[in-house]
């Protein structure tokens, strides 16, 4: 039977099954130095996850994705996502310590610096050709916000859609998902990619605070509904690619923290985020290239928040209360890529940016009632220079420097970047790394501060590196890290808006990994961390909260009925947590399956995933300042199905 339906599955393979196998597990990046180069000679441990991981394991999102590497993990307040680094996360941060970029261009809006990773994110997962992750810190090479890592998702061309693909998901909690996505290549080169979707989900119709009961018995009823509109167009013709995306995410919000009514489903938040950019890259000489782009984003953003009227002094049983951002900031960039000296490879670049308009407010509404106003506007600029410097046929140093102005602090901001990359044998290099970073006050530290303003957070990260390629698609690595990161803001006695530069965390750590790859498809994965990260704050010395010291995960795809469907297996372990009030909030397992055509059927496409198989409702570590909860549990199993049709 399987032999008459051949013919009518699409004849064109997989990208990655056209490539050899040593080149599948020490792959091509670019993000780690701003040019191409092999991962093992990239100055980091770099982890790179393709359009195929994406398909064999069901990720929905850009955080299942991250989810899934090493050193990080995913946690969620219900009403954002926020990622974890090597045993490091603070509360409230909106992962403005990791810098979220798209085509190498970054996404951290301007008033709270935050990185989106979840349904709050641009793009939808079907536009994404490759994720490129590099830990560590890296303002050497990007400026602000990547303490602890660069995020780096490069999406995919006209060509790789090669049509129009209608999409439709359903799943549960009442979840939905449409797309329409057109991809093109003429003949005279030019290319245009363009994709639409809206995104529903009811969420659980009942969920359970413990702390509330005398609020419905502690439940939150209809209280975690989620949606999301996003575009995203992409032209290219001869050297220059113009880019554009929007996405516009309303959340309700169901947890009640930080004293807000519990079950008003008056109590959530609208994001809406975009920008246009424009890149045009040459090559001046075959020995000097020339990349040069202008780009323009705008961010909003809004919440209702109830309250009981005591909590402003006021009369009232029931306040709502406003609170809103509306930034817009432009600027540009240069690059020379040179070759033109014997064993170097030259990168300078200048990047400037015009925060034009930073607005942050909040009020009550009804009576009105002002509380803060801040009004901002200034410019950020770096200049860099990268160089990986050849010495010898085995061993190459890859060192950088970027001096950085930001209009947030009072200083200039130099940092260093130095690695010596040791081919020790043709399989195997050694690394050894050293680096520093620094992240600024966003608008609501430094200009709604009932001080003086914070200055910068700085972080040294110390690494060395293993990584050994014996063949036969076999990829091992270790690592062994240290960071310590000085002048983190906190507030005051958790006072809002009383911040200072008390923070001091060391994280100390070791990571090891293993892949394998068949010639057919198949794929196995596994890899584990374990970190002690410390909170030194006010002279303590404690295990960091929401902190958790081991992670494992494990990775397993098999291709089936002779690689037209494939099977996907997903196991992550996440280690106990500190929370608040000193307890332990218990390790859990998360293990996904997927099922998904790799070849189209008579144009059909279809996919099933199964999350949470184990139905665990695991507990997520309450942000300190949340009034009433120490932990909250997760949603249990729940399943997607996506339907695809192409013309």
């Amino acid at each position: 039977m399987m032999s008459c339906m051949y013919p009518l599955w699409a004849e064109e393979p997989s990208k990655v099954f056209d490539l050899p196998l040593d080149q599948l597990v020490n792959v091509e990046v670019q993000s780690a130095s701003r040019f191409k180069q092999k991962s093992s000679q990239a100055p980091s441990a770099v982890e790179v996850l393709t359009a195929d991981n994406i398909r064999q394991y069901g990720w929905r999102t850009l955080a299942d994705a991250l989810n899934s590497i090493r050193g990080i993990y995913v946690r969620t307040d219900r009403n954002y996502t926020y990622l974890g680094n090597r045993g490091f996360t603070h509360s409230g941060d909106y992962n403005s310590r990791v810098l979220i970029m798209i085509d190498g261009r970054r996404m951290n809006e301007t008033i709270f610096d935050s990185g989106f990773v979840g349904e709050e994110f641009l793009l939808d997962m079907n536009l994404i050709d490759r994720i490129e992750y590099i830990p560590g810190s890296g303002s050497s090479v990007y400026g602000a916000n990547a303490l602890l890592g660069v995020v780096n998702v490069i999406t995919k061309s006209g060509k790789d859609i090669a049509g129009l693909k209608l999409s439709g998901e359903a799943g549960s909690l009442d979840t939905y998902r449409g797309r329409a996505t057109f991809g093109k290549k003429w003949s005279n080169g030019a290319e245009l990619l363009l994709n639409g979707s809206r995104f529903f989900s009811h969420g659980a119709d009942k969920l359970f605070f413990p702390g509330f009961s005398n609020i419905n018995g502690s439940i939150a009823q209809d209280m975690d509904i989620e949606r999301n509109s996003r575009a995203f167009g992409k032209f290219s013709y001869g050297d220059f690619t113009l880019r554009g995306g929007f996405v516009d995410r309303y959340k309700r919000i169901p947890t009640a923290a930080y004293d807000v009514i519990f079950n008003d489903k008056d109590n959530y938040s609208v994001d809406s985020q975009g920008y246009i950019d424009l890149d045009y890259l040459t090559q001046i000489n075959p020995n000097l290239g020339l990349e040069v782009r202008g780009f323009h984003h705008w961010y909003d953003y809004h919440s209702i928040t109830p309250y009981e009227g005591t909590v402003w002094d006021l009369p009232d049983s029931r306040v709502l209360f406003f609170e809103g951002a509306d930034s817009r900031w432009w600027g540009g960039e240069a690059k020379l890529t040179s070759t033109q000296f014997d064993h170097h490879k030259l990168i300078v670049g200048l990047e400037a940016q015009y925060d034009q308009r930073q607005y942050f407010t909040g009020y009550v509404i009804n009576p009105a009632v002002p509380n803060y106003n801040a009004k901002n506007d200034g410019w950020r600029a770096g200049i860099y220079l990268q160089d990986e410097y050849r010495i010898t046929d085995s061993l190459l140093i890859n060192a950088g420097v970027r001096l950085d102005y930001h209009h947030m602090i009072n200083s200039l901001q130099l940092n260093p970047r130095v690695g010596l990359i040791w081919d020790v044998m043709p399989t195997l290099t050694a690394k050894l790394l050293y680096s520093s970073a620094f992240r600024a006050p966003n608008i609501l530290e430094h200009d709604i501060n009932k001080g003086p303003s914070p200055s910068e957070e700085l972080v040294k990260s110390y690494e060395a590196i293993t990584e050994w390629y014996p063949g036969n698609g076999v990829k091992l690595l270790g690592t062994l890290f240290y960071n310590n990161l000085s002048h983190v803001i906190e507030t005051q006695d958790h006072l809002p808006y009383d911040y200072v530069n008390t923070g001091k965390f060391q994280s100390f750590g070791f990571e090891f990994g293993g892949e394998k790859r068949w010639d057919n498809g198949r794929m196995l994965k596994l890899t584990w961390t374990h970190n002690s990260t410390r909170d030194k704050s006010n002279n303590e010395n404690v295990w960091l909260m929401d902190s958790p010291k081991n992670m494992v995960k494990f990775h397993y795809s098999e291709p089936l009925f002779n690689n037209k469907l494939s099977l996907g297996f997903e196991e992550i372990f996440v280690d106990g947590r500190r929370t608040k009030s000193n307890q332990i909030a218990p390790g859990y397992h998360l293990f996904n399956i997927s099922l998904a055509m790799v070849k189209p059927l008579y144009g059909v496409q279809a996919s099933l995933g199964i999350y949470n198989v184990l139905d665990q409702h695991f507990k997520a570590v309450a942000a300190p300042d949340s009034s009433t909860l120490d932990t909250f549990a997760m949603d249990g199993r729940t399943v997607r199905f996506r339907l695809e049709y192409g013309f």
